[in-house]
């Protein structure tokens, strides 16, 4: 028999954050908007960006251990912090450093958290699998992306064999190493984008990595920049350069309609708006028709 009320309902966008996207008073209601099909609906924050037992895996036993998930609910309440509510609405001083950490590791976790990144778990399982099961048997390393990685080959047989559940772990422990992207995001160059109304989207995939060869280049790479909407009225951004002024707030130029055109391309399905999709999609298109004729 499983674990009495192990968490089932997992939200890989938490609803903490969701909230300041929230299209009411109460913040529970949120616009959502997916890109292959159907009408923008609006849906409670709770039924949103949630999949069942996502950070809850099975052990060798068929029990659930959803310790992971606690973890992440625990890093989530600073979402609610005084900290993240005067980055959302005052003028902080971004080169604070307690800010930088806390904001790093936030933005950290909700990109490696994401199902995408266990899609990428799934996929380089595979591949490794497929590679090293000819009939030389596995080699010491491999090179992926760029990075090499060291194969225990002790363990070779547990990891070619692994199932759902040991390829989910795999990627919980790849979480939990979040401090290390967090460094990363740390020392770059920051800055604020405000706009006088609230105009920003989020989405089901809130961390958007950007390169002029539209293809992910790394986090160090002098071209590399993010985008992180904190708030309908707030977008963070993060680059690598460091010949600009850093730490600055930048007032909002047009509508918006460029930057959530950015964040809708990066997103797995969903937008998500405190206002109707409807206007925020006549304004992306105005942005792409206006960047196409320039």
């Amino acid at each position: 028999m499983g674990k009495a009320n192990v968490t089932k309902r997992c939200h890989w966008v938490p609803q903490a954050y969701l909230r300041g996207f929230a299209s009411d008073d109460e913040k529970k209601k949120i616009w959502r908007f997916g890109r292959t099909s159907g009408d923008p609906e609006l849906k409670g924050i709770d039924k949103v960006a949630v999949r069942f037992h996502l950070y809850v895996p099975k052990d060798a036993d068929g029990q659930r251990d959803d310790s992971f998930e606690h973890k992440l609910a625990d890093l989530e309440q600073w979402f609610g912090s005084v900290v993240w509510k005067k980055l959302r609405d005052d003028m902080i001083d971004l080169s604070w450093d307690p800010l930088r950490k806390m904001v790093s590791l936030l933005a950290a976790t909700l990109m490696l958290r994401n199902p995408a990144f266990l899609q990428l778990t799934q996929e380089m399982h595979a591949q490794l699998v497929d590679f090293h099961s000819g009939p030389g048997g596995p080699a010491s390393s491999v090179e992926i992306n760029g990075k090499e990685y060291e194969l225990d080959l002790e363990k070779w047989p547990a990891y070619r064999d692994a199932g759902e559940d040991d390829i989910k772990r795999f990627w919980i422990e790849e979480i939990s190493g979040a401090g290390v992207y967090a460094k990363m995001f740390m020392a770059m160059r920051w800055s604020m984008v405000i706009a006088d109304q609230p105009v920003f989207i989020t989405s089901d995939n809130p961390i958007t990595f950007l390169h002029p060869s539209d293809r992910f280049r790394g986090i160090k790479n002098s071209e590399t920049s993010i985008l992180f909407p904190i708030s309908p009225a707030r977008l963070l951004l993060f680059d690598n350069r460091t010949s600009e002024p850093a730490n600055q707030y930048y007032p909002l130029k047009g509508n918006g309609g460029a930057h959530n055109l950015l964040i809708w391309r990066n997103a797995n399905e969903h937008m998500f708006s405190h206002r109707n999709p409807d206007e925020v999609c006549a304004e992306m298109l105005k942005a792409s028709e206006e960047f196409g004729s320039s």
